[in-house]
């Protein structure tokens, strides 16, 4: 009897552990960010949470630090459902369809406050359709923060920049703006931007605050200039193939996403304004512009969304139309 009661013990032990085994859902989420930055901190802050919420049976890992490769590669893996979650940028979006960039537009946005209230409550609507065409399926939208210029001289009006090469993403949008500013744009990834500076071989780069700081640009490219010209977003998305396999409660659980969103967005913002506070204390020269200079900027980008729309198409001019609905929404 006691031999029959210790294997019965055992097969009862294995059903429990294979039980538990099975109602644990792992989700894998690749990123470029690094996981010391504040992007890779809310990602993995949000996996915790969804980790307590779950009791276990659901948990994210994040894998940052570009260990998956860059963010192409990442929105490749997660459109073919070899990676479960993806969190990029809007940059590598276009290659999805290359409307994509409308959201890329210089000076899209009113105010700060539009901005958000656009990319929080309005975009997933807009560009949802666009993303589970492709196999993904949004779950919120991130901030990466607003584009300054770092340079080599100073660059307080656009004309400073004129006949200059200057690193710009591979988007239409930054090309058709480093154009318009006189500028030969060069399309190149981030971690290519320092040793391009360097080098020579760009004389100034735009690249988000946060992100800029943090590599360091203003070591190579001393002059910051706070043109706040574009505002950069960011999806985090699963892929839809492992979405379908998900229960509707662990599709709950993923809503955690959604619902941080907001505040990782204050926190970049913030951050923006710390880290630049930082390098004036430090003596590098930081220009906040003028009423006069920051027209100047903006007058370089009248009309370019509705060229550019019109350039990539009608799928693009009806999301630019949706994008004005939605700021009209939103209010100034």
């Amino acid at each position: 009897m006691k031999l029959k009661s210790f294997v019965a013990g055992i097969a009862l032990a294995a059903s429990l552990t294979s039980t538990a085994s099975q109602a644990e859902t792992v989700l894998k989420l690749g990123t470029v960010a690094p996981l010391s930055s504040p992007w890779g901190q809310w990602a993995q802050g949000v996996a915790d949470q969804i980790a307590e919420m779950s009791g276990g049976e659901l948990k994210i890992e994040v894998i940052g630090d570009a260990q998956l490769g860059d963010e192409q590669t990442i929105l490749r893996q997660g459109m073919k459902g070899r990676v479960d979650l993806v969190m990029v940028s809007n940059i590598p979006l276009s290659l999805i369809g290359q409307e994509l960039d409308l959201v890329s537009s210089p000076f899209l946005y009113d105010s700060t406050e539009q901005g958000s209230c656009v990319a929080f409550n309005h975009l997933s609507e807009i560009l949802g359709t666009s993303l589970q065409d492709s196999g993904l399926e949004p779950l919120t939208w991130m901030e990466v923060g607003n584009y300054l210029v770092f340079s080599q001289e100073p660059a307080r009006t656009p004309d400073a920049l004129e006949g200059q090469k200057v690193r710009v993403a591979a988007t239409t949008a930054d090309e058709l703006f480093a154009r318009r500013l006189g500028a030969v744009g060069v399309p190149m990834g981030t971690s290519d931007t320092i040793p391009a500076l360097q080098t020579g071989n760009v004389k100034a780069a735009f690249l988000p605050g946060v992100f800029g700081i943090a590599i360091g640009t203003h070591k190579v490219a001393p002059h910051v200039t706070v043109s706040n010209h574009t505002r950069l977003i960011g999806t985090v998305a699963v892929s839809g193939r492992s979405y379908k396999k998900l229960s509707d409660q662990e599709k709950e659980w993923l809503s955690a996403f959604r619902e941080g969103g907001t505040g990782l967005s204050a926190t970049i913002l913030g951050a923006e304004t710390a880290l630049l506070g930082q390098l004036e204390g430090a003596g590098v020269p930081v220009a906040h512009l003028t009423d006069e200079e920051a027209a100047a900027w903006r007058a370089a980008s009248d009309g370019l969304r509705e060229e550019l729309a019109e350039q990539l198409g009608p799928k693009a001019v009806s999301i630019l139309e949706q994008i004005e609905a939605a700021k009209q929404a939103c209010g100034s």
